[in-house]
């Protein structure tokens, strides 16, 4: 995924957190807002909880993987954040990628097409 579609800052988490809206599933949590601007920023979070950092970074890759290959679904315009639970540890990266289809559909965030 390339770099101009990650949220970077900590003022731009706080904010999608302060304003977002959430949806979840067993496995990940799905925090998303309107954006000011007509792309997609995506930021992934993975607590100290879930392991050690060579685990954590081990989600954060297979979760970047499950979303930048349904980058094209998702609308422009939003702030998403994917969280990841401690199902996410065992789960199978087909399911990881089911998991973000559902999120995105249940968020209402599926791209119509029509912008392009």
């Amino acid at each position: 995924m390339k770099r101009c579609y990650s949220l970077k800052r900590n003022k731009e988490f706080r904010r999608v957190y302060r304003v977002g809206k959430s949806v979840r599933c067993h496995s990940m949590v799905l925090v998303y807002n309107k954006a000011r601007h007509n792309t997609v920023k995506i930021g992934f979070s993975v607590s100290k909880k879930l392991g050690n950092s060579v685990t954590r970074n081990r989600i954060r890759r297979r979760m970047t993987e499950a979303v930048r290959l349904q980058l094209d679904s998702i609308a422009t315009g939003h702030n998403l954040i994917f969280i990841a639970r401690e199902p996410i540890k065992t789960e199978e990266f087909t399911h990881m990628m089911n998991s973000v289809g559902y999120l995105v559909r249940k968020a209402s965030l599926l791209n119509t097409g029509d912008a392009q």
